[in-house]
Formats: C-alpha cells, structure tokens, sequence
C-alpha cells in the first residue's frame, strides 16, 4: 500500500517519496494446477450496503503436516463496532469517515465440511478467525470441501472495505484461508500499519451481482450478464494471493501491455490518458527489468481510499484524494506490487519491508528508464535521505531504526512509513553501488523467477543477490535492517 502522510508539524518538513526470467501463459496454468479453488457467488445490496455471498473452498493442504481444523481470516470484522484491533488510527477517523462514524462486519450463518454441516466458530484475537474443524485429518496434498454462507455489512468508509459515493471497495472481503507456519495457524489481526495480509496463492472463481448502475472491477476479465434491473459479472483467476472487487460508476480506458490487457476505471480525472499511459509503461518496464507479469488483466481503479493507494493481484486502488504527480507515483508504485506482493508473495506483517521496499524502488527505477517523465533518479534518492536524516534527527532518542519487524512492532505509521519506504529505498539505491548494476538487476531477476508464486523471506532475497554478485551480502543486509547503519553511500 501507499501512504501518504505530512509530518509537517513533527519535522519540519516531511514526504514519502514514492517514487530474464519470464513468466509464460504456461508456468501460469503450471502453477495453477494444484491449487486451492474458491468459487464465491456474491450479491450487492445498494438498500442495505450487504453483500450476501456463497463460498466454496475446494481446500488442499499444501503444507508438511496434517490439519485436524483450519482457520480463515474474517477481515471484515475488524470495521465492527467495538473491535479490539481497528482499521483507524485516531488520527485517521475523521477522514476515513466523512459522514461519521459507520461500522462493518461479517456473519457466518452456516459452514458444512464435504457436506456436513459444522458449527460456526468464531475465535482469533478480535473475533477475527473462523474455526473449521474437520472429522478427520487432513494429510498433506489432500483436498477438503467447505462450504459457507455469510453476509458482509460494509461501512461508509474510504478504506479497503467500505462505500462512498461513487465507489463500494471490496477488499478483503470474504474469510481466506490462513497460512500455516512454525507449528501454527498465522492468525494475526487487522493491524493499522502497513497490510495486515498473508495469505499463498489460490484460484478463484469469483460472480458479483450488482445494480445496474455498476461496473464491476475485478481481479480477472469479467464476463458480463445483464438483466434490467441487473448487472452479473464473473471473473476467473489464476494463482492469485487474494481477489478484490471495486463496484462503482466508471468511465473506462483500455490498452495491451506485452499481452496483458490493462484497464483503468476512473470517474474524476481530467488527464486519464496519461494515467492509462503510465499504466501501461509500468507493466512493459517491469517486464524488461523483473521477468513478466503473469495474469491476462490488470485492474487500475480510481476510487475513494484513505490512503495513496492498495494493491491486490490483477487490481489496484488508487485513491482520487491523490493529485498530479502524486497520482501518477502511486499508479506506478501500486503496479510495482504486482511483483512484489501479487506473484512474489511474503509475510507482510513480519517483513512488511520486503514488498514496499522493492515497490518503493521500483518506483524510482521506472523514472529512470523512462526519462520522458522529467523525473530524476538520483533526486528522488537525495529526497529520500533528506526525508531519513530528518525523521533521525527529531526522533533521535525515540524511535526504532530496525526495518525488519512485526507490524503492530513499529511505534507510530510515520516510523512504519520512514522504516519501511524511505529507508528501504536508501538501501536498495546503496546496495546497487555496491554491487554494481550487472549483479543488481540479475539479483532481482533471479529473486522473481526463483519465488513466483511462492512465498518469499528475507533469505531469499539476500541469497539471490549474494549468487548475482559471489559476494557476501548478510553483513550489508544486517546493518541496514537491524538499524544500526551510519553512513549512505556516496551518490
């Protein structure tokens, strides 16, 4: 996700400056083949803001153990009233809700295993974490129906999940299945900092029933079904983390990246070309650099967000509080995502600076391969020290300079955002000195083609850059991530 906060006040003056291994048709259907199925039916009411929806998870147990239960996230019931763990920082409340305060939240009203019908369990830390319990284990690679029925009230709200206006986000809106690691279910709650979401890769089969006044964005080509009061949209995907859908009242622009079909779904921007352009630049310069982006569609939506923008697999919000070049940034950084997050997968709320780092850098790399934009390289790098040395010098004796940490571990989101955005960026830029181009850009490289569709740990991506270069690189790594560098390297 993109943040785009002030710390005038705190500061000074403070930005976040957001700024070949290829991945065939084939290694996605590769990759496919053995993989969970979600199949979810959903209906939007516009009168009561619910969505109603069916789920059927055809569920594989991909790890080394067997599960006697399972557990799936319920994000929507972090936006409930009287949560223990919300959305919202204080800060945050009066924006994220203009017609005051709203609440959400999802209902389990039945759960059956392979046809027999459970009791809905409801556990976590915040009521946050559906129990599914099986009668017998589950062995690893075997496979298990669930079926659900629930209701999701979304509150008005500019968020992940929420309506306002012109746009209803559903973002994290249906239970998924959780990861299974060390001995247990992750079943961390909805932090306020970064994104709270870990979860390995699935097929979807996703239909959303909506008035007719609607456009269904989605994470996948929508095949469209209309009666007259009616709109059905159903979209597929492949190997994806998570599936989102924005409905809303959309003008729509379209082209093709390297065969990807790129649409951009705005209602309020004067320059929408130019933003459908840099969609498309984001994708082909990705492609050249990273290895190729792997699903037939990209979402790029305008929509009413908080934030700069949030990524999903196949779709991205972006918040139409940003203007000019700050909108053009986020498009570029939320696309960058779909490498880092969407194919290249890691725990966000342990190593939230896997992804946003590289996003972060990504961002800044793509200007300088497309000098067209009148945009610097090496100026966003100074910005950015700028930006570090500042937040070091107000909080000298205050805050956590370490970047590789547990999400609800970072004080406040401005230290998230200086930790994990801006120092993330210095130290990709110093790495690169270090080792030189040659081995930079074959690092990341071999980082993608190695971990698509998996999940990624700091290892790994130290280790592809140490085979890049033959240098070792844990010591460099240590500095920068456990805080205690000192010095940049000279630009």
């Amino acid at each position: 996700m993109r943040f785009f906060k002030k710390f005038i006040a705190l500061c000074g003056i403070f930005a976040v400056f957001f700024a070949a291994v290829g991945c065939s048709e084939k290694g996605l259907e590769d990759a496919a083949s053995s993989l969970s199925v979600y199949t979810i039916n959903a209906v939007w009411s516009d009168d009561d803001k619910t969505l109603s929806a069916t789920q059927n998870v055809d569920y594989i147990n991909e790890f080394d153990v067997e599960l006697g239960e399972l557990y799936f996230h319920l994000y929507p019931n972090a936006y409930r009233e009287g949560a223990r763990f919300s959305p919202f920082t204080a800060a945050d409340i009066a924006d994220a809700f203009p017609n005051g305060a709203s609440y959400g939240g999802i209902n389990i009203s039945s759960v059956k295993v392979n046809g027999k019908e459970k009791e809905v369990k409801i556990g976590g830390q915040d009521e946050d974490i559906l129990i599914v319990e099986f009668d017998e284990p589950l062995m690893p690679t075997s496979r298990v129906k669930i079926d659900m029925e629930y209701t999701v009230t979304v509150p008005n709200a500019r968020h992940r999940l929420g309506y306002y206006n012109k746009t209803v986000n559903l973002g994290n809106f249906y239970p998924v299945a959780c990861v299974y690691e060390n001995g247990e279910f992750e079943s961390s709650p909805y932090y306020f900092n970064g994104d709270p979401f870990y979860s390995t890769v699935a097929n979807y089969n996703v239909t959303v029933t909506a008035p007719k006044n609607y456009t269904a964005a989605m994470s996948g080509i929508g095949i469209i079904t209309e009666t007259e009061s009616d709109r059905k949209t159903f979209a597929s995907a492949l190997a994806v983390r998570d599936f989102a859908v924005v409905l809303g009242e959309f003008e729509q622009m379209s082209g093709t990246a390297d065969g990807a079909a790129v649409t951009y779904y705005y209602y309020d921007d004067e320059n929408a070309e130019a933003s459908l352009n840099a969609s498309l630049d984001s994708v082909k310069t990705f492609n050249s650099m990273f290895g190729g982006y792997p699903y037939k569609s990209l979402a790029v939506v305008q929509t009413h967000f908080l934030n700069g923008g949030m990524e999903y697999p196949a779709l991205v919000y972006i918040s139409d509080r940003q203007k000019g070049e700050l909108y053009r940034d986020t498009i570029i950084h939320e696309i960058a995502h779909q490498w880092w997050y969407a194919t290249v997968g890691n725990n966000q709320i342990a190593h939230a600076w896997l992804d946003e780092t590289l996003a972060e850098y990504s961002a800044t790399l793509f200007y300088e391969k497309n000098a067209g934009y009148n945009v610097d390289y090496s100026a966003r790098i100074a910005d950015a020290m700028k930006t570090y040395a500042l937040f070091c010098e107000r909080f000298e004796n205050t805050a956590d300079k370490s970047m590789d940490r547990r999400l609800p571990d970072f004080n406040t989101p401005m230290e998230y955002t200086v930790m994990t955005y801006v120092k993330g960026q210095i130290m990709m830029d110093s790495l690169r000195k270090t080792i030189g181009d040659d081995a930079f850009f074959k690092g990341l490289r071999k980082y993608y083609g190695d971990n698509r569709f998996k999940i990624a740990r700091p290892e790994n991506l130290i280790g592809s850059f140490e085979k890049a270069s033959g240098k070792d690189l844990m010591g460099f790594f240590d500095t920068w991530l456990d805080g205690n560098v000192k010095t940049f390297a000279k630009t």
